[in-house]
């Protein structure tokens, strides 16, 4: 999506807008009473509606992961933001619109103090004879949470789980695909929002 899910874990860098390319008169402006949901639905359907060159396929996925991602003490917050990046859909920007820098600094600072900042970055996959590993970080309420998870070919799969490099437990995970620092077997540890 031309403003992407990643960093920030809602909108984030993907490229650069020029400032020229803002609409006249647009400006920070309010959720409208839209819930943040609604709020990014109606981004995403704008901005595949103007044929943007990193268009989302499934609006209902994406906003589906950027509300989780936001946390429920974050969602006002978001429903600002999209509502912003709302009259910009039309110049697909590729980064957050300067008049919307605000409204993601109060989205980033809401998200590192009740949920994950700057998203998960995840690594690993298949590996020798059906061996899998995987490993995810987030910086979640100030803290760097970490998952490390290997499954031995026809195997059970097993996490170490970090807290700011710290070993916190281990788990079993019924299903490899299941990596994450929220999603993972490592939550009964980390009860993350």
């Amino acid at each position: 999506m031309t403003l992407c899910v990643g960093a920030l874990g809602l909108l984030a860098a993907c490229g650069s807008v020029d400032d020229d390319k803002e609409p006249a008169g647009s400006g920070g402006g309010g959720a409208n009473g839209l819930d943040a949901r609604q709020a990014c639905m109606n981004y995403c359907n704008a901005v595949n509606a103007n044929g943007c060159e990193d268009a989302e396929s499934d609006c209902e996925d994406f906003c589906d992961e950027v509300m989780e991602d936001a946390g429920a003490l974050c969602e006002d917050k978001a429903a600002v933001l999209f509502t912003c990046a709302l009259s910009y859909a039309s110049t697909c920007p590729r980064d957050v619109p300067p008049s919307c820098q605000e409204q993601m600094a109060e989205v980033q600072t809401c998200m590192e103090t009740h949920g994950c900042a700057g998203g998960e970055l995840c690594s690993g996959g298949g590996g020798v004879d059906g061996e899998t590993t995987c490993s995810c970080e987030a910086t979640c309420l100030g803290q760097r949470h970490e998952m490390r998870c290997e499954t031995p070919a026809g195997g059970t799969t097993t996490c170490v789980c970090l807290v700011n490099s710290v070993e916190v437990g281990t788990c079993e995970e019924p299903l490899p695909d299941w990596c994450g620092v929220r999603k993972g077997c490592c939550q009964e540890f980390f009860n993350l929002p």
